[in-house]
Parts: structure tokens; sequence; C-alpha cells
């Protein structure tokens, strides 16, 4: 076989890092010779055919990014939350992940052979930062690790959250490790919760999402009103994994605190409590021109007893913005609102009942805060964080 695949990119890669391979042939030297790559979906759909000229040196790889084709395969699936979605604990992704291949052959003599190596693996919707994908190996997530930087996060019993794994396709995951703990840290709570996705030949369980909000939890396993009420902390991994701990905030609630979840670059979502109080805000956007009154002195109407508009709004536009502060914040905690600020989707969730609902509602927002500082205890002591966002909904005013 003329063609070897010399590097290849990890079997689970991020969707919008680069997806790299590296090629040699033994055909370099044929006339007009030109290496293929026919890239093709998880389905089976052709999605494009590459063509690479070898390099100067013949013998040197040549090397194949193919995650322009790629990363439209794939797509945030937005935020699935606890009963919005299903009533179980644990969903498997849909969209967030796909599979494809690529065969490799060769062109030369105005004659294409194809397939002659292939290469099939996973991209899923991450965009990791370029220092850290240097070291990217997904064997350190697979079945193991959640899909955050972070092992940590303080929530309110009341509060969503969900986190995400990668599950291998090789090795399935029997279920995760719940354990609750007390103010002293002694376990109070031990359970595992099944994983009923755990086919390996379907597409869509290699990555699970899980609702880990606690009262969520409390009522699906149905654990006592001891261990609701003694609760300050709780875990969840799986055997032989990394535990991600959720601390419950003990303090007293002085503002209604607004909490936000974010895509984060690993394709997983964080959230976080801005626990001081929200500032409302809006951006109009006016179009208008002046019209001739009736009456042209006075533009006064004696009959209907007021004044003409003689100022035509034909296209008023407002915003919502909110700025939200948090509580003091840890160290890890500046380091989490980082990703915030560069996150390309991001939700507030809200009480609906302000907009005439019921429940809980996720509105879309965007992060309009373009610099943000990462600061150290050690070095600022008590320090808070304030952000600004929009909510991406524009609003329309009547024409008059």
């Amino acid at each position: 076989m003329a063609i070897t695949i010399v590097s290849t990119p990890d079997k689970f890669t991020p969707a919008f890092n680069p997806v790299v391979f590296s090629l040699t042939s033994t055909n370099y030297a044929q006339p007009n010779f030109k290496y293929v790559a026919d890239v093709y979906s998880g389905t089976g759909s052709l999605l494009a055919s590459l063509k690479y000229q070898p390099q100067v040196i013949g013998t040197d790889p040549v090397v194949i990014d193919v995650s322009r084709v790629l990363y439209e395969l794939v797509s945030s699936e937005y935020l699935q939350l606890n009963s919005t979605q299903s009533p179980n604990i644990i969903i498997p992704s849909g969209p967030a992940i796909s599979d494809y291949s690529v065969q490799f052959g060769e062109q030369y003599d105005n004659v294409i052979y194809a397939n002659l190596s292939s290469y099939s693996g996973y991209i899923y919707n991450a965009g990791i930062n370029n220092l850290r994908f240097a070291f990217y190996n997904s064997a350190l997530f697979l079945n193991k690790k959640f899909l955050t930087q972070f092992t940590r996060q303080t929530v309110r019993k009341r509060d969503s959250a969900m986190i995400s794994m990668l599950q291998s396709d090789t090795t399935a995951i029997t279920g995760f490790v719940l354990t609750i703990y007390n103010g002293a840290g002694a376990n109070i709570f031990n359970t595992t919760i099944s994983n009923p996705y755990t086919s390996l030949s379907d597409r869509t369980n290699r990555l699970l999402h899980l609702n880990i909000g606690f009262d969520y939890l409390y009522a699906r396993l149905a654990f006592s009103a001891t261990v609701y009420n003694t609760a300050a902390y709780y875990t969840i991994q799986t055997a032989g994994g990394i535990a991600f701990r959720m601390d419950l905030y003990s303090r007293c609630e002085r503002f209604p605190g607004k909490r936000l979840h974010f895509l984060n670059e690993l394709g997983g979502f964080d959230s976080f409590n801005f626990m001081l109080d929200t500032k409302r805000k809006q951006t109009v956007e006016r179009k208008s021109y002046e019209r001739q009154a009736a009456n042209i002195k006075t533009a006064y109407n004696s009959t209907t007893h007021k004044f003409e508009a003689v100022t035509r709004n034909f296209d008023t536009k407002y915003t919502e913005k909110l700025s939200v502060t948090s509580d003091f914040l840890y160290d890890y905690e500046s380091q989490l609102l980082s990703e915030l600020m560069s996150s390309s989707l991001s939700y507030v969730e809200d009480d609906a009942v302000q907009y005439g609902g019921t429940g809980t509602v996720l509105i879309p927002a965007n992060v309009t805060t373009l610099e943000y500082e990462i600061k150290k205890t050690s070095v600022d002591k008590l320090f808070t964080a304030e952000i600004d966002i929009e909510l991406t909904t524009d609003n329309y005013r009547q024409v008059i």
C-alpha cells in the first residue's frame, strides 16, 4: 500500500480545533501526483473530496486539516435542564457529537486510486484554548472526567445544573455514584444512578448529560427529608473517575440572585450564581421623521382637545440588559467566570412569573463585558465580579 497515515487526531476530538492528519506515499514522484481525502459523515454521506499537493521534499508528510468540513456536523444542542427535557437524570446527546470517517487515496496520471487507507472517529462541540489543546488527550475525559475545567461549583438547593461526560465506544459507563455529605463531612447518603444508555454502537450515547440540581435529585431519588435538611455538599462521579463537587449555598440571600448557564470550551455547560443586586437597563433605537400637522399653525385639534403628534416614529426597537454582580469569589470561581466572557452561548435562568408564566425560564443572553481580570485571593483578598449581559430578544414598539 503506497499511502501511510503518519499521524491522526484523537479519536474523540474537539470540532472547533484542528482535526489534522499527516500522510506519506511512495508514489509522490508520479506525474501530477496528489493526495485525495474523501470526508464522510457518520451516516455515510460524502461531505467533501479534498486534494493536496505533496511537500517540496516529497518524503515529508503532507498535513491535512478537515475541521472546516466537520464542525458543521455538530451544534451546542442548547441547554437541556431537568423535566423540561426528560424526567431522567441522565439523557444522551443528540447533535452535540458526531461520528465521521476519512478515506485517503491518490491521484496521478489523471487516475484516482481511492480508499487506500481510512480512519474513523468522533468530533464533539468543543473549541479548546490553543495552549491547552496542545496537551489535550480524550483518554483523560472518557468515562472519567466531566466536560468542565473545574471540579467544584456552589449552588442553591433549588438551582438547575447540568454536567456532561464523554462515554467510550469500547467500554460503557455502568452508573454514576452520588454521595451526599453533612457539614461535618460525614457521608449521609450514597447511591448509584444507573446509566440506561450503554449501547456501544449508538453514536448519541457517546456524550451524556446529567441533570444534578439538588432539588431535582431529591424529587427523582426520594432520599429522606433528614438527608435533604442536613446536606452541605454532594459529589458525583463514575467508578474510578474524578468527583465533581456541588457545595450548597448556605449564606443568607440578600437579593434574588441571577443564575447564568454558559457553554464552556469543552462542550459542556458551566453555571454560576450572581448573588448580589442585579441592575436592569435597556437600550433604545428609534427611527423617525417630522410630518406636517393638519393645523399648520399650532398642530392643535380643538375637537379632540389635544395636540397632534408630528414626529412619526416608524421603527422603535429596544433591547433589555442586565448588570449582574457576584458575591465574594474564590480563586477557582474567578477562573470559572473567565470562560463566561468568551462563551458563544449563555442563558439567564429567571422566574417566569414576571413575564406572565410559571416556574423558571431560560433566556438567551450575550455577555457584553469585553475585558475581565482574573483575580486571586492571595493578592486581591476580597473581590467580586460585575458582568454586563444583553438579552438577545429584540422588542419592537407600535408605529405611529
